[in-house]
């Protein structure tokens, strides 16, 4: 299942600029973009 960045913040509890960040940074293992929207997968139910 893949989740956006809104989803994964709100999983996280983090703010959607912190995710960003962490994906612009390759911290999120799996992530790709698709155009200008980031695509998350989850693993066991939250994005690694």
């Amino acid at each position: 299942m893949m989740i956006s960045t809104a989803q994964a913040a709100e999983l996280l509890g983090v703010s959607a600029t912190r995710v960003r960040f962490l994906l612009s940074k390759g911290r999120v293992k799996g992530a790709y973009k698709v155009g200008r929207t980031w695509v998350i997968p989850l693993f066991d139910g939250m994005p690694v």
